[in-house]
């Protein structure tokens, strides 16, 4: 086992999983936040039905959701490509990146305890920007590592190799999360609850150590990029990103859009009083759906076009959304779900390639934490949302789970028609 471990370790930055390891543990940790916590702290302060927030009164539970997880992606969107624009500038012993990894890891290990202890909607709110800010800092570095160590003929696969490790840590983690809250539901022992935050803060601490000890002799590969003149290549660069972000922020609304209000959708159009056994049926179609989409079409997009292979997956999300809004039994979720897990798949892993052939070297950090632009737009348009949701199920059962999945559906066409105005 220790030599198992011992050889893994020396790989190095040659290993996709070792560039990946610390991505692995945070999105698991912030995926559970969101999918599980996040709601139940909800459903736990707005228990009368209804909150008051910097003088809107009158404030549900999708709409109190959509707050606290805004606030979360404010915090992204300025510490993400800060963190990178100052770890591209860092020269230390253990690297550019590995500082942010270690302080942010960390950070994040701690602060989670405070979500433990958040008793009314403002803590809450304290609370979690405090998380995503540590989160962010460890996480915008983290996600540069690839444009450092690998070839760019190599992109896409181990594009689809480092996000797959994005999925595995998610699915691991909610998956042990969603037991312990379930014991808790059927306990009632607030104990379950704190031994769901002590196995996120477990996490992510043996993640980060893992990426210390396997990045921290590691350089960053040379590879001279090509010459063209300053001005044509700054601006086309720029356009570029900016597609990017915005192809990105359309695929992240449909899937954010139909993830954030997962639970309470299984709660109220499923009517399943206890929803956590079907969320985990959910969780583990979607992963094993995600998972088995990256890598193939990561291998696809490195010898045909990345942009034929977006579009493919948006026409797999699309129909398997608006099916669900005629279709919606268990069984027929879950088949749906596969749908839209194999469209994610297809669709992130090879925008992330795509991205890594725009940016350049030099400036990796900060322009891949340009990305964080794209989790705060789509939270916007689909976690902002639960007002609207609410509003619609107020008119008329389920109308608002319903138009949000429609309008997932319509994110995923047009998500590829931006995507093919990238000129490389």
């Amino acid at each position: 086992m220790f030599s198992f471990i011992n050889n893994r370790l020396a790989k190095g930055a040659s290993s996709v999983p070792n560039l990946g390891s610390f991505i692995f543990g945070i999105s698991g940790t912030i995926i559970c936040l969101v999918v599980v916590m996040a709601p139940f702290k909800i459903l736990e302060i707005v228990s009368d039905g209804s909150i008051n927030f910097l003088g809107f009164n009158n404030i549900e539970k999708n709409g109190a959701l959509g707050i606290l997880l805004i606030s979360g992606v404010i915090i992204a969107v300025i510490t993400q490509p800060a963190a990178g624009y100052l770890s591209d500038r860092l020269k230390s012993s253990m690297g550019q990146r590995l500082p942010f990894i270690l302080i942010g890891g960390f950070g994040t290990a701690i602060s989670l305890f405070a979500l433990y202890f958040a008793s009314s909607f403002y803590t809450l709110i304290i609370s979690w920007i405090v998380i995503q800010f540590f989160a962010n800092l460890g996480e915008g570095p983290a996600n540069a590592l690839l444009k450092d160590h690998v070839d760019e003929k190599k992109f896409g696969v181990a594009s689809g190799q480092f996000n797959l490790l994005r999925v595995l840590g998610s699915i691991f983690t909610l998956i042990l999360v969603l037991q312990l809250m379930n014991l808790y539901y059927s306990t009632g022992n607030y104990l379950w609850v704190l031994g769901s935050i002590i196995l996120l803060s477990f996490l992510i601490s043996i993640s980060t150590i893992w990426s210390y000890l396997s990045l921290k002799n590691s350089k960053s590969i040379k590879i001279e990029e090509k010459i063209q003149p300053g001005d044509i290549k700054v601006k086309s660069r720029k356009i570029n990103l900016i597609l990017i972000v915005i192809t990105l922020s359309i695929t992240l609304t449909a899937f954010s859009s139909l993830q954030s209000y997962a639970m309470f959708f299984v709660r109220d159009v499923l009517n399943l009083e206890n929803p956590t056994t079907m969320m985990t049926y959910i969780i583990v179609v979607l992963g094993v759906s995600i998972g088995l989409a990256m890598i193939p079409a990561g291998q696809l997009s490195d010898k045909f076009n990345r942009k034929y292979i977006i579009f493919g997956g948006g026409l797999i999300g699309c129909a398997s959304c608006f099916i669900m809004t005629i279709f919606h039994s268990q069984i027929m979720v879950l088949i749906l779900c596969g749908g839209i897990g194999l469209a994610v798949g297809t669709m992130f892993g090879t925008i992330w390639a795509l991205t890594n052939d725009i940016i350049s070297r030099k400036n990796a950090g900060n322009q891949i934490g340009w990305l964080a632009f794209s989790f705060l737009f789509s939270s916007l348009g689909a976690r902002g949302s639960g007002v609207l949701i609410d509003y619609l199920n107020n008119y008329r059962d389920n109308l608002g789970y319903f138009a949000l999945i429609s309008l997932a559906g319509i994110c995923f066409l047009v998500a590829p028609m931006t995507a093919s105005m990238i000129k490389k």
